[in-house]
């Protein structure tokens, strides 16, 4: 049997719900070339524990590029993989400032490990742009 998350007070998984024109709990937000394994094992991983949770991934849930701004809309969460050339990727930059502009709360989960493309945070903000800096790292 696979333990899933379970309430301490009823033993049951909890309920997840989505809001009114929402379709996923979590969406992924990542670099192919530094993150894409680690997000989906993420995804992977979030499913075996919450059976119910529906998390975007690119490779399984996007159908247009020019949307990216509406499948961040239809999101609760946002979860930013951070590892080197994030912040570089001008897709990426589209989900920060719609995650931002849309008030979504934000998840950051740094790769640390240089040998698959992550850094210290110190390096990974220093790829930030300024004016991002105090919203994704500082709040």
């Amino acid at each position: 049997r696979i333990p899933t998350i379970r309430l301490a007070s009823t033993n049951q998984q909890p309920e997840l719900t989505l809001h009114k024109g929402q379709t996923w709990h979590l969406f992924n937000s990542h670099i192919w070339s530094t993150g894409q394994d680690a997000v989906a094992v993420i995804k992977s991983e979030m499913q075996l524990l919450l059976p119910s949770i529906r998390v975007f991934l690119d490779v399984d849930d996007l159908d247009d590029i020019g949307a990216l701004e509406s499948y961040i809309g239809r999101s609760q969460v946002i979860l930013i993989f951070l590892s080197r050339g994030y912040f570089k990727s001008k897709n990426c930059l589209r989900e920060v400032r719609a995650a931002l502009s849309q008030g979504k709360p934000i998840i950051l989960v740094q790769e640390a490990d240089p040998d698959k493309g992550g850094g210290s945070l110190e390096a990974l903000r220093s790829e930030c742009p300024e004016d991002l800096q105090p919203a994704i790292f500082d709040a």
